[in-house]
């Protein structure tokens, strides 16, 4: 049988535990230059070391059996802090205090230094499983991989900083901010716009469960009130209202980055009005982009750009 994987957790002392290490040795040192005091200062030096032991090895329990079970993100314009959606468990028997997620650095700084961002989660119960936020440095557009995220905690005394290390490997992306011209009503008639010649109806063919990226107006809320059940309307096949964004659409703008960031415009106009779109940038071309928005906004993040 195989053992379990043993726990890696890291302690430093913090500037509370220096502290309280100086005072220690200042309480043998008066043992010694006052030997009729040596009794009662060994007695209080003792009581310290041990308290100091038990701080150590409480603050190492603390972290004992907490894991980070999910990492979610989803991708975000330029400019906007990525939002990592993470999951902790708490797989021991005993609740866990004071817990802490951050990005990671060298931790000769780490116990020392405030991080610039973290989560802070007061209390984790046993078997309990949270959902904590973490907000990441907005990034310029392009495809990213979280990086590694530590759990640490200064409880239950303070005196010393734990932190178990977990190396994270969801790749996310941040796509052009949407900016530019509108599809309809910018005095280009013809030019970003791919209509077919029903002018824009919808015809509805049936149902379909809803999928993440769906607009919220091809919701059928009739069947949600009926059944409970979550559907969006399917349209008909065909031409029919469909809308083609192409890069080809964007050559009165001179700037690539500009040329990028109208196409995300008019993806995000499509997404709020809910019209069915398709989108051909250099070598992707999408499907229906209601359950493929994912794919056009990496696309649009990556055009251009290598991993980072």
């Amino acid at each position: 049988m195989a053992k379990p994987r043993r726990e890696r957790i890291f302690i430093v002392p913090r500037w509370n535990g220096l502290v309280f290490a100086f005072a220690l040795l200042c309480v043998f040192a008066l043992g010694f230059g006052f030997p009729s005091t040596r009794t009662l200062t060994q007695v209080l030096g003792i009581a310290l070391v041990v308290a100091g032991l038990v701080a150590l090895i409480q603050s190492n329990e603390n972290l004992r059996g907490v894991l980070i079970t999910g990492c979610r993100i989803v991708p975000v314009p330029a400019g906007d802090e990525p939002i990592v959606e993470l999951t902790l468990s708490n797989t021991s028997t005993r609740e866990r205090i004071g817990l802490q997620v951050r990005e990671s650095m060298p931790w000769r700084k780490a116990w020392r230094t405030k991080p610039r961002t973290s989560a802070w989660l007061p209390m984790l119960d046993a078997g309990q499983t949270e959902v904590v936020r973490l907000a990441l440095p907005a990034k310029a557009r392009g495809r990213y991989v979280v990086p590694e995220l530590w759990v640490s905690s200064i409880m239950p005394m303070g005196i010393c900083f734990a932190w178990k290390v977990f190396p994270q490997d969801e790749p996310y992306f941040v796509y052009p901010t949407p900016r530019g011209l509108p599809m309809e009503g910018d005095g280009r008639k013809g030019q970003g716009l791919h209509e077919g010649a029903d002018g824009g109806s919808e015809d509805v063919s049936g149902h379909r469960p809803y999928e993440p990226g769906d607009p919220l107006s091809r919701m059928d809320w009739r069947v949600f009130a009926r059944s409970g059940k979550v559907v969006v309307r399917t349209l008909e096949e065909g031409n029919g209202g469909e809308v083609l964004l192409r890069w080809d659409d964007t050559r009165f703008l001179q700037d690539d980055e500009v040329r990028l960031e109208q196409l995300s415009y008019w993806v995000t106009q499509c997404m709020r009005e809910g019209r069915p779109f398709r989108l051909e940038l250099g070598a992707y071309r999408s499907d229906l982009s209601s359950r493929h928005i994912m794919a056009c906004y990496e696309a649009l993040a990556t055009f251009g750009r290598s991993a980072v």
